[in-house]
């Protein structure tokens, strides 16, 4: 038997997020070899037979559905993106197809949903990051503090990456209202950290050159994955970040604000952040609300920076679950 893992080629105006590399990097652990790559938005190529861990979001290209029927799938920490999933869920022959390969693992709440509302058996899977410590944790710690895309929904610097004849030819006309956000922020980082522990900190982007090689872009995912193994604290917005911290027993502290939007944000935040340390100047009450259950949340003037809080052990189960499934999948 074969085994196949994602190559992420889409490019969002000149750089890739290589937080879809380090997803890639969790489903790569339980493979025996990985003997080629698939093109994640490319799926009905003809691709020759292998198995593939369906993990991650789908999908910039609906239209490509579904997908070749020599790749066999482990649906699992499986997320769609709310406007593709209209597009895929529309055609039976989709509906199926993920019906014949069920039960679908699901990342978030809004998957499970959408796929429960059109009577696809599926399950709140959790996602594959957590259990990254199967190849990436690290006894090593370091004094080293990550600031890693904090509040990135107002980081103008941002606007540096994008490839401007990109943005010339095909403007992202659903995100452009949000280019205020860039020069007139709502928040700004010291209203979180202390001056003192944002001068001491090492800044890491997720956000990288689409124009880099697959190798080279998963040598960047496995190197970030390395440093969060050591670090003694991360900060980020990056659910990406955030959850490999989990499995690699790193404190992390996820900032929220500004992230609340639940086209954009909130239906990939449901049913992940319960697990993991929030860091806001909003009442926990309001978070509680907005999330429907009590979430783990910390004030700024709560933190003993020296001492950053352990994380949450409630994902533990989830993740084991996840590994399990994995491996029985590659025995099958």
């Amino acid at each position: 038997m074969k085994y196949a893992l994602f190559e992420h080629k889409q490019s969002n105006l000149g750089v890739v997020n290589i937080g879809d590399h380090i997803q890639s990097c969790a489903a790569e652990q339980f493979l025996p070899q990985v003997d080629f790559y698939v093109v994640r938005d490319e799926l009905n190529r003809d691709y020759e037979e292998a198995k593939i861990i369906m993990n991650g979001w789908f999908t910039d290209a609906p239209e490509n559905w579904p997908p070749s029927p020599n790749l066999i799938p482990l649906f699992i920490s499986f997320h769609l993106q709310p406007s593709s999933a209209e597009i895929i869920l529309a055609k039976k022959e989709n509906i199926d197809y993920l019906k014949k390969h069920s039960p679908i693992g699901c990342r978030d709440y809004k998957t499970l949903d959408i796929l429960q509302q059109k009577g696809i058996d599926s399950y709140f899977s959790f996602c594959m990051t957590t259990t990254l410590d199967e190849k990436y944790k690290s006894e090593k710690k370091t004094d080293n503090i990550y600031l890693v895309d904090p509040l990135y929904s107002y980081d103008k610097d941002m606007l540096k990456k994008v490839n401007v004849i990109e943005l010339i030819k095909k403007p992202p006309i659903n995100k452009l209202y949000k280019l205020k956000d860039y020069f007139k922020p709502k928040a700004k980082l010291t209203d979180y950290l202390p001056q003192e522990v944002i001068d001491k900190s090492t800044t890491i982007e997720h956000y990288v050159s689409s124009k880099q090689k697959n190798e080279e872009l998963y040598k960047i995912a496995k190197t970030t994955l390395k440093k969060y193994a050591s670090a003694k604290l991360v900060v980020t917005s990056r659910i990406h970040c955030a959850l490999p911290c989990l499995a690699l027993g790193t404190p992390v502290l996820f900032l929220m604000e500004g992230l609340t939007n639940e086209g954009l944000h909130m239906s990939r935040f449901r049913g992940i952040l319960d697990h993991i340390n929030i860091l806001t100047n909003q009442p926990k009450e309001e978070l509680d609300k907005l999330f429907g259950k009590s979430m783990n949340v910390y004030n700024p003037a709560e933190i003993d920076w020296n001492n950053p809080p352990s994380n949450p052990t409630s994902f533990e189960k989830k993740a084991n679950e996840l590994k399990e499934r994995c491996k029985n999948f590659i025995r099958s």
